[in-house]
Formats: structure tokens, sequence, C-alpha cells
């Protein structure tokens, strides 16, 4: 009867590691370690039918081989579970290795041992078959054997304690501790039996089979808090105007889009592999605020640019796990060119910076088609020439009325508009273009050319439908900035020009359903500073798209938000939500 539930035991073990063999995670991050814990698995599957086989064929050869081989798969459990943890703990890798191998050497050796000059004699219990040594230094070998694998997994316990204390991933080291505990305590409790021949019970299977299960849940929880770069697809997207950041959980940045790219280039400095604390300047207030966890939703702070003296704007939106710590910060990141200006019509830099900027910023530029009207001719001849280093193709208009016809007898990837004309304005004339039929004329990006103070024209700017602007005197560090902003957005769509575009607006109406989403649960939660911040940005959105009654909204709710006014902040938040709703649902 004890041996029938002794095998009953083995044989349920060996099939539920079976089944744990084909359960990983839906979407591992490193096939290495799927197919590491497979074989860990899988070694406790064929340990339990090994057992099976030895108490069939006890006292054979056959029996002694199995045994042997029996031994060699609980040496791979071993290794697998250093393996499976090794790229998850701040640990020397080469001590892991050389350790990895003496365990395997030991194996060998031992295997010859018990083959060779039988070192012990085979037992049979009623809970299965061990092996009882008969020398002194067999019996020493097997405890330096075991020992040494449990004082190395208390060695990577130590180190991961270390690698938590600086991360805090307090989920993470309880279920690894849980994977050493039954792992070591398993080969701890095969080594007494075989030591001091005590009835022998299946237990190294067994507890390693909870490892097992346990090992399972750490990879899947390890995989969900890995940061890679496919989990950003969208904040990162190449076709982003806008400078985006990825910090983990210890601020360091870790991706950065190609607008971040052609930055770091253009103001020769690094941003990947970074902390964003040695990028930027914060205060103690912003710094606090940018680490505070538990929290999910997008809020705004600021901070200082050391490289070119600039202030910045940014907006954080924390990636949270299961248990709310931070895993991944997406930053974006505002007004960080470096504009200079004289009293000349261009702005000329040093010309060997301003030839590397060129070089780097052509590979973009290249063979995209150019519209510039204005009105001055002198501006035009010198903005022709500052733009030809670029290889563009342009074309000039010296009113809005010769731009109109060559807008519409061409195609252009940029446009550049003089916003003070006189026989048609550069407000009309962008007005003009964007009321034409076709998605070409909502989506084409229309940059504004100034001597206004931008203060004064932004408003107008808005209600045209522009995209961006260029201030006269025009910087060409600002130029070069506006050029390689807007024209990434041509790569990648040659194959699609057959297909219908999407609509201008479409980023700004998604940004606009994600705010009323941020502002409705700042709203709940009477988070009323947060709130503030929330309608700031579906009021600007909403000047963009034309939205001007939500907008106006959008500025009472605001005003209501200084004096607490709860009843107001209530009733115009609740018009202000239906009427972005009806407005998302229409476009």
């Amino acid at each position: 009867m004890e041996m029938i539930i002794s095998l009953s035991i083995v044989v349920t073990a060996g099939l539920i590691a079976i089944s744990q063999y084909f359960a990983y995670a839906s979407r591992p991050v490193s096939e290495l370690s799927r197919f590491r814990y497979m074989m860990f698995t899988f070694s406790i599957a064929a340990s339990a039918f090994i057992s099976v086989g030895m108490e069939l064929s006890y006292p054979g050869k056959i029996c002694f081989l199995l045994y042997a081989l029996d031994k060699f798969f609980k040496v791979v459990m071993m290794c697998e579970v250093l393996l499976l943890t090794m790229d998850m703990i701040e640990v020397e890798k080469r001590y892991t290795s050389v350790f990895i191998s003496l365990i395997s050497y030991a194996s060998v050796l031992l295997f010859f041992v018990d083959t060779v000059i039988q070192g012990g004699d085979l037992n049979k219990s009623p809970f299965g078959i061990y092996l009882a040594p008969r020398i002194p230094w067999h019996q020493a070998l097997y405890f330096i054997y075991y020992m040494f694998y449990v004082v190395m997994l208390i060695i990577f316990v130590v180190y991961k304690g270390a690698a938590v204390y600086k991360k805090s991933e307090k989920h993470d080291l309880m279920l690894l501790m849980f994977v050493y505990l039954f792992s070591g305590a398993g080969f701890i409790a095969e080594q007494f039996i075989i030591v001091y021949q005590f009835t022998y019970v299946p237990i190294v299977i067994i507890f390693n089979l909870i490892a097992a299960i346990f090992m399972r849940k750490l990879l899947v929880y390890h995989d969900s808090i890995t940061v890679v770069r496919e989990h950003f697809q969208k904040e990162l997207d190449d076709g982003r105007t806008d400078i985006v950041f990825v910090l983990d959980n210890q601020l360091k940045i870790v991706f950065e889009n190609k607008r971040a790219e052609v930055l770091s280039t253009l103001l020769d400095d690094e941003f990947l592999d970074r902390k964003i604390t040695d990028v930027f300047s914060f205060s103690s207030g912003a710094l606090a605020q940018l680490s505070q966890s538990g929290e999910e939703g997008a809020f705004g702070i600021s901070a200082d640019y050391p490289v070119n003296s600039r202030h910045v704007n940014m907006i954080i939106n924390h990636k949270l796990d299961d248990y709310g710590q931070i895993i991944a910060t997406v930053v974006f990141v505002y007004n960080m060119e470096d504009v200079e200006k004289h009293e000349k019509l261009i702005n000329d830099i040093s010309e060997e910076s301003g030839e590397e900027m060129i070089k780097n910023a052509v590979n973009i530029t290249r063979g995209a088609r150019v519209l510039i009207v204005d009105e001055d001719i002198l501006f035009l001849n010198v903005f022709q020439r500052i733009l030809k280093p670029y290889e563009v193709v342009i074309t000039r208009a010296v009113s809005g009325r010769d731009a109109l016809e060559q807008i519409e007898s061409h195609v252009y990837d940029i446009i550049f508009v003089a916003y003070e004309m006189e026989k048609m304005t550069g407000a009309q004339l962008v007005s003009k273009i964007r009321s034409m039929a076709g998605e070409y004329f909502l989506s084409v990006p229309i940059v504004f050319t100034t001597t206004a103070n931008i203060n004064d024209v932004f408003t107008g700017f808005l209600e045209a439908g522009f995209n961006d602007y260029l201030e006269k005197p025009v910087s060409r560090r600002a130029l070069n900035s506006v050029l390689t902003r807007w024209l990434w957005q041509r790569f990648g769509n040659e194959e699609e020009k057959e297909l219908p575009k999407e609509n201008k607006f479409t980023p700004q109406y998604n940004e606009l359903n994600t705010l009323v989403g941020d502002a409705e649960k700042m709203f709940n939660e009477k988070k009323y500073e947060m709130l503030g911040f929330c309608i700031k940005g579906i009021e600007r959105d909403s000047r963009i798209l034309g939205l001007s009654d939500i907008a106006d909204l959008s500025s009472d709710l605001n005003e209501a938000l200084l004096f607490d006014d709860e009843e107001k902040i209530a009733r115009l938040f609740n018009k202000l939500r239906a009427g972005i709703r009806d407005a998302i649902t229409i476009n």
C-alpha cells in the first residue's frame, strides 16, 4: 500500500510537471527564459518517471543506471534554477558560470564513482529507492555537493536583496525567495535521507515542482515589469514631433524617439543610458512628483536644461505594475531647442556647427518639396538661399493668390507662409487652404513666419489652422528644428499614397479623448490642481481643432477652479465633458 501511495504521488507530480512544461507567460520577453523553464519542468517530470522505473527494475543494473540518470536530471534542476534567475540578479555572471561548471563536473564525477566502483548500495524502502554511500569520502562528497548548491542559493538571495534595496522590487524578491526555499529544501532533505539513511520520500520532486510553480509566477511578473521598446510604440512613433523619453524605475533613460535623437545631435548631448536627473535640473517639488508611485495618469512639471540654459516643460506619465509600483515613466519634453536671434533676416551660427547640423538633417530633408510664401522679395531670396543646403525642391510665391494657384496644381511636403501680408494675410491664406476639398489640404504641414511677438498672434495662428511657426529674424537652428520635426512624416508612407490618409487632426482628437478621461478621474477625486492642468490641455487642443465653444468652456472652468467654486466647477465640467464626447463622436 505504501508503495502504491508513493508511486501515485510521484506519477501525479510528474503529470503536473508536464502541465507546467507547457505553461509560461502569454508574451514572454525572452524565448531563452521560456526554454530554460521548460528544461526545468522537463527535468522534474523526467525524474518523477525515472523514480517509477527504478521501482520496477530494482535491483538490476538498469536500476543503477536509472539512478545515475536521475542524479543528472537533478543537476539540471539545480543549474536551471540558477540560470533562470541569473538575469534578474545583479551578480557577476562569470562567477555563476564557474559555479554551474563545477556542479556539472561534480555530477560527472559522482556518476563515475557510482557506476565504476559503486561507492554505495541501492536500497529500497516502501517510499522509493535511494543510494546509501559506504565509503566515508563518498558520503562527504555528496554532502559538499548539495551544500555548495544551497550556499550558492543563499548568495543569490543576498545579491537580490541588494538589488531590491535599490529598486524596491519587493514582489520580485518574495517570489524568488519561495523558488529558492523550495528548491534548496528539497536537495537538503535528500542529502539527510542519503547520509542518515532515513526512509526515502520523493521530496526533491515534490519540492522542485512547487519551486517550478513559483518560478512561473516569477517569470510572468518579471516579464510584465521589463521595459521593452515594443510596449511604447505609440509614444515613440517616428512621426511624433514632440520629444519623448522612456525611463525605467531608476529614472534612467532607456528609450528615446527620433525627435530626441535629432536633438541629441543638434545639441551635442547624449540622453540614452543617463538618469533624467543628470540631464535636467529639477526643483525638490518637481523631483518628488517625478519619483512618486501609486498613481497612473499624466501630470505636468518643469525643469531646467543646463546645456542651453532653457527652462523646459514636461508631461509625465507613469506606467505601474499590478502592485502599484512604477515600472516605467514616459516623459514628453517641450521647448528644448536653443534659438538665438540677431537683427538680420537670418541668424547665422558658426560655420562649423552649422555644417554639421545641416549634414545630420539632410538625410531627413533631401528631396522634400517646399513652398515659401512672402510678399518680401528680399526675405524670399535669403530664405531660399539658406534652404538650398538641405537639398529640398523650392517653389516661391509672392502673394496669397499666387500661393493658392501653386497649391492647387502641386503637392508640397511643407509650406512656409508669412503671417504679415497685405493683399491676403497669412491667416486668410491658411484658412483657405484648410477649407479646400481633400485630405491633403488638411494634413500638409504649414509653418507661419512672423515678426510679431508670438504671444500676441498665437490665437490667430490656432484659428487659422497652422502647425508650427518661425520668428523673424529666422534662426538657422530653429529652421533646422522645424524642417526635421515635420519632414520625418514623409518616411514610411510612400506605399500608402494611394490610400486615404488619416485626418490631420486625429492625434489632437486622440489626445483630447485621453485628456477628458484624465480630467474625469481628477474631477471625481476632487484633485482640482491636476484637473486644471488637464483643462488647460483641453483648451489648447480645442482651439487647434477649431472647437471654440469647448475652448471657451475650458477657459470658464479654469476660472472657476481658481476660485474653488465647486458648484460652478461641477456644472461646467459636466457640460464640457458632454461637448467633448459629442465632438469626438462626430469627427
